[in-house]
């Protein structure tokens, strides 16, 4: 198995939130910008399977996962389909970093009308820094699966509530724990 792994960082995006205080929609018409901006960020993330941790390091310089994410070897769930479609979706978790969950919640409320409930889901990644993410070249989506199961119960992401007690290892987690371990290393050096 072939791994690949690299990592963003979510910055730009937080300056572009701190420019622009009222949450862009497409309902609105304002999103193009924004989107641009995610695009550019994505476009090194291949389309392939694998995994994605959105995290920060706290207090003390330890990485903290907040989601992990799982992706699959179609078109529409491949890495690059996944991530831009999170940081698009899920942007108000942006606005809630720079202008508090409430204020960002109001917005949004009053451009969806209640279509889509309450952003919770979103909030609750707020104050990430950032993405990294692990492709991996001819792997099956039960083996995805699996390795997802037992990521989760590693990283103990906090938005991640689906948890398996000790899930089995496959042949391939130690390497895929070794590759995302080494790419949080990146970020520090």
């Amino acid at each position: 198995m072939n791994i690949h792994t690299g990592h963003l960082d979510l910055f730009e995006i937080y300056k572009f939130v701190a420019t622009h205080p009222k949450f862009v929609s497409g309902k609105n018409g304002d999103m193009g910008e924004y989107t641009k901006l995610v695009a550019t960020i994505v476009e090194s993330i291949p389309k392939q399977a694998g995994w994605y941790l959105w995290g920060r390091f706290n207090d003390v310089g330890f990485w903290e996962t907040v989601y992990l994410g799982k992706s699959g070897n179609k078109k529409t769930s491949s890495l690059y389909a996944r991530i831009k479609e999170e940081l698009l979706d899920e942007r108000n978790a942006f606005w809630a970093t720079v202008y508090g969950s409430e204020p960002t919640e109001r917005q949004f409320q009053k451009i969806y009308k209640n279509k889509y409930g309450p952003g919770t889901r979103s909030y609750r990644k707020r104050n990430v820094h950032f993405i990294v993410w692990l492709g991996v070249d001819e792997i099956s989506e039960d083996e995805i699966r699996a390795d997802e199961q037992t990521l989760i119960t590693l990283y103990r992401p906090a938005v991640n509530i689906q948890r398996v007690s000790y899930p089995p290892h496959t042949k391939n987690t130690e390497n895929i724990l070794k590759s995302i371990d080494s790419e949080i290393q990146k970020i520090l050096k």
